[in-house]
Formats: structure tokens, C-alpha cells, sequence
């Protein structure tokens, strides 16, 4: 997530072929480099380092292409506890995705999970990997419930799998708005023939406080599923467990599917 300043928040950044997904660039990695940029104006504006991400909405409203892209960042406004960011990138002068960035230190307040955490990963799980080519799915260790198949005509469109970074078993921030997004669609898991499946929106609320979280030898649970769609557009949520079974984020997408 290299970034070089070119103004007053302002940044430009560069994603290359590796990032490539099914349609153009992969969505969360341009969200990862917004949050980046966020995070570079948070810290050079003194607000304090227990301050992490706790809410994000991003807006696909053009594909991303391989190549540069401009970040503008700007504090919407600046709380005691609670900063509010709007991003937008740009490519060729034209926006392509714009952010709303909820950034907090933590709260005190109840806490409870009535979410079950996943079942353990079973045998028979596969690696998700696209063998010769250059692919966003390649640059994360996933493995899939062996009932989750690409195209497989599942009975539901859902996604189970177990993942972690390829080469680190620790992750911050930006890179889990990228893996939120990471999945192909899981409308993919039902259908039998390759189907439209374009992001629209995408948010993720993040259930710690921590900013940086490491694995050690576990795996991040993960279920993707699309819960319903209609007239041309499909609505997607997701759970991301920690190793331990604790709820660590949620995530919907808004997709057009047909």
C-alpha cells in the first residue's frame, strides 16, 4: 500500500496485474489503499494511535483499472472520540470510488455476541488458487468447505472458508477491508454458469478496536453469503471470525447479479 504524497491530502498510489479479479480491478484492494491514505492524514493530523477503523462504506461507481491512482482524503470532522473521513480515487480524472470512514478510539459498552462462531475446518478443504494466471484470490491463503465449489449449483449461495496472509500470520486494518471484499461473488456457489455480479457497495463494520490483530498459527472463518436477489441486484453478508471464535467483522455487499 505504498503511497506517494502529491498535495494537500492528497496521494497517489499504484495497483498492478497481481490485483486483477474476474471484472477489471479487485474492489478491496482500491478500499484498502482509500484506508491507507486515511490512516497517513489521521496520523500527520496528531489524532491519537489508539484511534482505529470501526466503520466503512465504500461506493463503486466506475472500475478500477491496472495502473495509478489518485487518493483525496478529507476529514469530514473530528470528535473527541470518533473521526470521520470521506475518500475518493480517481483514474484519468474520473472518480471511481468514493469512502465514508468511520475511525474511533474504543468505548465502553455492553458486550455480547449472539453470532455462533464457525465450525471448525473440516478435512477435504480446498485451496482457492487460479493455477497460471495473476489473480487477486492468489495473494490469500484460502481454503474452502469442500460443499463450497465455484459454479458448483449449490443449493445456497454462500461461501465457508479458512484464511490467513500469505506470508505473515499478522494484518491490520486495511489489509482485512481488502480481504472483506476478497471473495468472488457468492452467487458464484449457486448459479452453474458464469453470471453478472458487479459490486456496488460494499461496508464493513469492525467489532475491535485493536487495528492490528495476529493469527498465529490459526486461520481467519469465514461465511459469504447472498441472502436474497431480485430485479438485477443481489444483497451479500458476511462474518469474519478470529481464530478463537470471537466475531471480528461484517461485511454486505450490494451487487448487480443476472
Amino acid at each position: 500500500m505504498a503511497l506517494e504524497p502529491i498535495g494537500e491530502r492528497r496521494f497517489r498510489g499504484h495497483v498492478d496485474d497481481e490485483w486483477t479479479s474476474l471484472q477489471g480491478v479487485h474492489g478491496g484492494v482500491v478500499a484498502a489503499l482509500a484506508l491507507t491514505a486515511a490512516q497517513r492524514v489521521l496520523a500527520d493530523a496528531d489524532v491519537d494511535p489508539t484511534t482505529t477503523l470501526r466503520a466503512a462504506t465504500l461506493g463503486y461507481v466506475a472500475g478500477n483499472v491496472v495502473g495509478d491512482i489518485d487518493v483525496d482524503v478529507e476529514v469530514v470532522r473530528r470528535g473527541r472520540s470518533l473521526v470521520t473521513t470521506h475518500v475518493r480515487t480517481v483514474q484519468a480524472d474520473r472518480t471511481t470510488t468514493v469512502a465514508r470512514f468511520h475511525h474511533s478510539q474504543p468505548w465502553e459498552g455492553a458486550a455480547y455476541s449472539d453470532v455462533p462462531p464457525p465450525s471448525p475446518r473440516p478435512e477435504g478443504t480446498t485451496r482457492l488458487h487460479r493455477e497460471g494466471a495473476r489473480a487477486h484470490v492468489n495473494n490469500v491463503e484460502t481454503h474452502l468447505h469442500p460443499d463450497t465449489q465455484m459454479l458448483g449449483g449449490s443449493e445456497r449461495a454462500e461461501w465457508i472458508a479458512w484464511s490467513r496472509p500469505l506470508d505473515d500470520s499478522t494484518f491490520d486494518a486495511p489489509w482485512l477491508l481488502m480481504f472483506g471484499d476478497y471473495f468472488p461473488p457468492a452467487v458464484f456457489a449457486r448459479s452453474t454458469t458464469p453470471v453478472r455480479a458487479v459490486t456496488v457497495e460494499y461496508s464493513m463494520q469492525v467489532h475491535s478496536a485493536a487495528g492490528r490483530w495476529d493469527l498465529g498459527d490459526g486461520y481467519l472463518g469465514a461465511r459469504m453469503h447472498a441472502v436474497h436477489s431480485h430485479d438485477g441486484f443481489a444483497v451479500e453478508d458476511g462474518w469474519i471470525h478470529l481464530p478463537d471464535g470471537g466475531l471480528l467483522a461484517t461485511v454486505r455487499q450490494t451487487r448487480l447479479a443476472g
